[in-house]
């Protein structure tokens, strides 16, 4: 068994300093981050125009890492989450998504309702007490905010306040007109601690070194960061109108030329609103050197998401995968233990940390 992590960060970032290299180096930390932070975590799983008119739609949650067999299931447009295990013998329930009314095991032929009930196993007729509650499907939670499907294995850690905050300074954002773009959207496996790369994300201290492009696209003396419950908001404003984030009269920032609004949720989600969409970038660990980004694209119609001056998407997404992974080589090293925070640029990433140190310690 783990040992339980336990970190401390010091409130006041002037005089605290960062985590400590053995979090990121050593197994422990990294084993007991499943049960104290991932399984307790939102986990956003599809958007519901991905789900078309599929009945059943099989997933892995955190595969490579947690590797929980989960099955989301569509009926009369309410999305449930199960259990994709087979309560007889552990055979997996639902293989491939598909479109059909009922769940089917094909090892024995036991089959379940959508809603995850029992609904009949062949050979079952003289066992006594059978079925009972144990027989069906284990419910899973679920969220749904503006049609993107989480799932949580442990629920304990509160978003719905980070999906206000959305709510209430993207007023006029049309996301109902969000369209998944498989053809932008990719996946990618760096050499890198998973809470790296959400450092790198957490501030801006490095965008006029690492993003030459970005930087010509955004007015840093105005780029802010705003620390939210289990959450972080960090907003840039555009060096050209073109770029602008269109808001309704009664958002907060109308008429102020927002080029971007970056939300983090803890622990390993980013969502990325822009003029022609959304960015998602999903920071999936598989081991304590290894983390896998799923990264989703989601475009308004007839909108160009394209840049020729490097402040593209995937540009930027390319330049901090090479920094966070240089990052990585040097917490190794036996010269380095831990460092100190920049007070006017790294309040999103001691605000991470305490939360991590937080969350932990129970």
């Amino acid at each position: 068994m783990s040992k339980s992590i336990l970190v401390k960060v010091q409130d006041d970032i002037a005089r605290a300093h960062t985590l400590p290299s053995s979090f990121y180096t050593e197994d422990q930390y990294f084993q007991s981050s499943k049960e104290k932070i991932f399984s307790q975590s939102w986990q956003l799983i599809v958007h519901k125009n991905q789900l078309q008119d599929l009945t059943q739609f099989p997933f892995i949650f955190l595969k490579d890492f947690i590797d929980e067999p989960l099955v989301l299931t569509q009926q009369n447009e309410k999305i449930n989450c199960h259990s994709n295990v087979c309560t007889h013998r552990a055979h997996l329930v639902c293989e491939d998504a598909c479109d059909k009314s009922l769940l089917r095991c094909r090892y024995h032929g036991r089959t379940f309702e959508l809603n995850g009930k029992m609904k009949a196993m062949p050979g079952f007729d003289e066992v006594e007490n059978f079925p009972t509650e144990n027989d069906n499907l284990t419910n899973i939670s679920t969220l749904i905010w503006k049609d993107f499907v989480f799932v949580s294995l442990n629920p304990s850690i509160d978003i719905q306040p980070i999906f206000n905050d959305i709510e209430h300074r993207l007023q006029g954002y049309e996301f109902e007109k969000l369209k998944f773009d498989s053809s932008l959207s990719k996946s990618y496996e760096i050499e890198a601690h998973w809470a790296l790369y959400c450092e790198n994300y957490l501030e801006e201290f490095h965008i006029p070194f690492v993003h030459k492009g970005l930087t010509q696209d955004i007015n840093l003396n105005d780029y802010e960061t705003i620390l939210l419950e289990n959450g972080v908001l960090q907003t840039a404003k555009c060096s050209h109108e073109k770029d602008a984030i269109k808001l309704h009269s009664q958002a907060p920032d109308f008429h102020q030329n927002m080029y971007a609004y970056y939300y983090w949720i803890f622990p390993n989600l980013m969502l990325n609103f822009y003029a022609w969409g959304l960015s998602v970038n999903i920071i999936k660990p598989i081991s304590k050197n290894k983390t896998r980004i799923k990264y989703m694209v989601f475009t308004f119609p007839d909108v160009n998401i394209y840049s020729t001056d490097g402040a593209d998407v995937g540009t930027v997404e390319l330049e901090d995968q090479a920094v966070v992974q240089s990052v990585h080589q040097g917490i190794k090293s036996r010269y380095y233990s831990r460092g100190r925070y920049s007070a006017a640029f790294e309040t999103g990433v001691h605000h991470f940390h305490k939360i991590i140190a937080l969350i932990t310690k129970s």
